[in-house]
């Protein structure tokens, strides 16, 4: 069954800044009709930053996220417990993420940088 139903190719007029636009059918995950990302461009067709349509997730249903579970050893006590935990996921919607690359050193935010790194690559 086909979800995605139209992909667009959205040119700005004076800039080099364009948007991808996908629509998609009725489907069991998310609420929205459409999901677009802008990309703001410099020179030499290198993207800034972009901005992502924020996607509305149907409960549950959030494929971006996983939960997982760790446990964990009090030293003092020796018991143990469970943790629960949502980390990112990898997935094709985090295409839609908003991203804003760091330029400065001593970032301590290293995660961010590589996904940035990874999606304009």
């Amino acid at each position: 069954m086909k979800k995605v139903t139209s992909l667009e190719f959205i040119p700005e007029d004076a800039t080099d800044d364009f948007v991808i636009k996908f629509t998609f059918a009725p489907n069991d995950y998310f609420e929205n009709e459409s999901l677009s990302v802008k990309f703001f461009m410099a020179g030499d067709n290198e993207p800034l930053k972009t901005e992502g349509t924020e996607i509305q997730w149907k409960e549950g249903k959030n494929i971006t996220k996983k939960t997982v579970e760790k446990k964990q050893k009090n030293k003092k006590t020796g018991k143990t417990r469970t943790i629960t935990k949502e980390v990112d996921s990898e997935s094709f919607f985090n295409f839609f993420k908003s991203v804003t690359p760091k330029a400065e050193e001593g970032d301590d935010n290293e995660d961010e940088d590589e996904e940035a790194v990874r999606i304009f690559s």
